[in-house]
């Protein structure tokens, strides 16, 4: 378990070495331009590659984790890789709260329209 946890750790500080590269504009976030720079790094096509996570499936898993706004933070970038180590089966799962996130925010607009 202690083993797990710093490897986990250890790709965890990897995945924000890779963010904090991508982020040309320093704001916090990358887009999807910036992303696919990250996956002409060789470094991270073998993180990926040891966490059989294919290059089309990580430009899906980058749109799964963007909340409507174009970006990711580096949280739910290091934390999205994360899930899906190990898991190819976790991209349905992140589909599934990326879809409800987008329930909630139209549930939300709705709710506002008929209160007011």
């Amino acid at each position: 378990l202690r083993e797990q946890r710093a490897a986990k750790s250890k790709l965890f500080s990897k995945l924000q070495r890779f963010f904090v590269g991508a982020d040309r504009s320093g704001d916090g976030s990358i887009d999807i331009a910036e992303f696919r720079e990250v996956l002409k790094q060789p470094e991270f096509l073998a993180i990926c590659h040891g966490i059989d996570l294919q290059v089309t499936e990580a430009c899906e898993m980058f749109e799964l984790l963007d909340d409507g706004d174009g970006a990711v933070s580096c949280e739910e970038f290091c934390t999205g890789v994360i899930r899906l180590k190990g898991q190819a089966r976790e991209m349905d799962v992140l589909a599934v709260m990326r879809d409800c996130r987008a329930i909630l925010g139209k549930l939300s607009k709705v709710e506002g329209a008929l209160e007011a």
